[in-house]
């Protein structure tokens, strides 16, 4: 088997999703987004590889929701292209959401993604973290990775069942919003200090 993820470092636009494959096999999915501007003048597009077109779209939609809101980018004028790497028999569900959230928002503000981190979740177009199926499995998968944490939706944290061979070997970070998941694996700088304070603003701004 080739070793598709990286487990170190930081990288721009890519991310160390999580996913289920059969009944009970974890895997980590790697997902790399690259924004680019639209080639058509009436609206941008998003391109996906392989079976997961559907569910990229979906996502893609909430996640421009968000970016609308919290950045003012609006990405009707970009095409936003998004690799699943590796997954040739296509993946179900939208656990894969919070991941290609992150990728795409990588590859538009610049801000490079620790890749000692995985994650598993869906998002709403609100931007909250919702709970999803097999985070066990997925977890189990990250361990075997040699990654070091690993992001899940705060729903999900009593569903994790971790055997003694796999208890203690990796960070289980909860999350409940798309913003505590950037500001754990985006790259300290201005960069993104500015991004986050958007962030700040717009729930203070809600509340």
């Amino acid at each position: 088997d080739y070793k598709l993820f990286i487990t170190e470092g930081y990288e721009v636009g890519r991310v160390n999703g999580l996913a289920v494959i059969g009944e009970s096999a974890g895997i980590v999915l790697p997902i790399i987004a690259e924004v680019t501007p639209s080639m058509s003048k009436s609206e941008g597009r998003v391109i996906a590889t392989g079976r997961l077109q559907e569910i990229a779209r979906e996502a893609v939609m909430n996640v421009s929701a968000i970016i609308k809101k919290y950045t003012g980018r609006d990405i009707s004028n970009m095409d936003v292209h998004i690799q699943f790497v590796g997954t040739y028999e296509g993946v179900a569900g939208d656990s894969a959401s919070i991941s290609i959230a992150t990728a795409v928002i990588s590859a538009i503000e610049g801000i490079p993604v620790d890749q000692s981190v995985a994650m598993t979740g869906s998002l709403s177009v609100k931007g909250e973290v919702l709970p999803v199926g097999g985070v066990t499995q997925k977890i189990e998968a990250a361990i075997q990775a040699g990654l070091k944490k690993v992001i899940i939706p705060k729903d999900n944290i009593d569903d994790v069942l971790l055997d003694a061979e796999h208890e203690g070997k990796i960070e289980v970070i909860p999350v409940s919003r798309i913003n505590e998941v950037l500001e754990h694996v985006l790259e300290d700088g201005k960069k993104k200090n500015r991004l986050m304070s958007k962030f700040k603003e717009l729930e203070l701004a809600a509340v």
